[in-house]
């Protein structure tokens, strides 16, 4: 059931004050070992945006736009994806698992044992696993989907192309911005939830139900932050290095820096992951329909398996 938007409100708030709250509390642990596994998977995305030639059909004529879009070399688009997954299955997991383990206390506790969270690292890795592949597969399909409708009635858009390109670009982003918020909550319910892989991420989808909004509200500063640095990182570093022609000392340094701010932002997008999920488990009415829904999936597969294996 959907809740008004003024209790909606009121808890979005408190999260995230809680969030900020709880990441300058402890500030000297989080911007210690899960920051600084978080640098280089920072700066693999930001470099990955990089050191492919980056496309932009705004540059053409607004006739040839559409057409383009689906002209990208395989090369152009799956390169940033592969050059980050190995530091996105490496030091991001283990970072996440440092501040989930941190915040899956009553209080958090700190120093954390390097082989406590360590210990969550293979169910939040095939977690990510299939979460990764559920975005591949919803983007995909959009992709397709789009294409094919609106290449079967291209005569009839062609001249209103510029009103429907921001259309498409909006329905592509609302796809892919709801699937990476239910990967992100999937690794918390893996991490605090004591599953991992398919159950984590179907949870995930449970816990947004009848919450949408609030959910929206919570994640979209942070996506909002996320995409501002990595616009700051073309701005700032890219462009003078294309300018000077050259690496220096201070461009290199502003470099590191807003990788730290990048990954300083995905620390907080977890710790409000961590308070959201609780928020959901102290709520008992929510908590219960979630479990029952659980439940009624667990009894499904196993109705499923058994008729298979007869």
């Amino acid at each position: 059931m959907e809740e008004t938007p003024s209790v909606l409100m009121d808890c979005t708030g408190k999260i995230i004050r809680t969030s900020i709250h709880t990441l300058l509390k402890y500030f000297h642990y989080f911007t210690t070992i899960p920051l600084l596994l978080l640098l280089p998977f920072s700066a693999s995305v930001l470099l990955s945006q990089t050191l492919f030639k980056y496309y932009s059909p705004l540059s053409e004529p607004i006739y040839a736009q559409f057409d383009s879009i689906f002209d990208l070399p395989a090369p152009g688009t799956v390169f940033p994806f592969v050059f980050s997954l190995p530091f996105a299955l490496s030091s991001f997991i283990i970072a996440k698992a440092s501040i989930i383990q941190a915040m899956n206390q009553p209080k958090p506790s700190f120093p954390i044992p390097f082989f406590s969270f360590m210990s969550l690292y293979k169910p939040l890795l095939s977690t990510h696993l299939l979460s990764l592949i559920l975005i591949i597969a919803i983007n995909s399909a959009t992709f397709s989907l789009l294409f094919i409708s609106l290449n079967s009635l291209k005569p009839f858009w062609l001249p209103y192309i510029s009103l429907i390109l921001p259309a498409f670009g909006a329905v592509v982003y609302s796809f892919l911005a709801n699937a990476v918020i239910v990967s992100n909550l999937a690794l918390v319910v893996a991490g605090m939830g004591s599953c991992k892989g398919h159950v984590a991420i179907y949870k995930a989808c449970l816990l947004r139900k009848g919450k949408n909004s609030m959910v929206l509200l919570l994640f979209l500063p942070i996506n909002l932050g996320l995409v501002s640095v990595e616009a700051l990182f073309q701005f700032r570093v890219i462009r003078v290095f294309q300018i000077c022609g050259g690496l220096t000392s201070s461009l290199a340094m502003e470099g590191l820096f807003i990788a730290y701010l990048y990954s300083l932002l995905i620390v907080l997008d977890t710790i409000i992951c961590c308070l959201f999920y609780k928020s959901c488990e102290s709520n008992p009415m929510a908590s219960d329909q979630i479990h029952r829904r659980y439940y009624e999936y667990d009894i499904e597969l196993v109705h499923e398996r058994e008729s298979s294996d007869d």
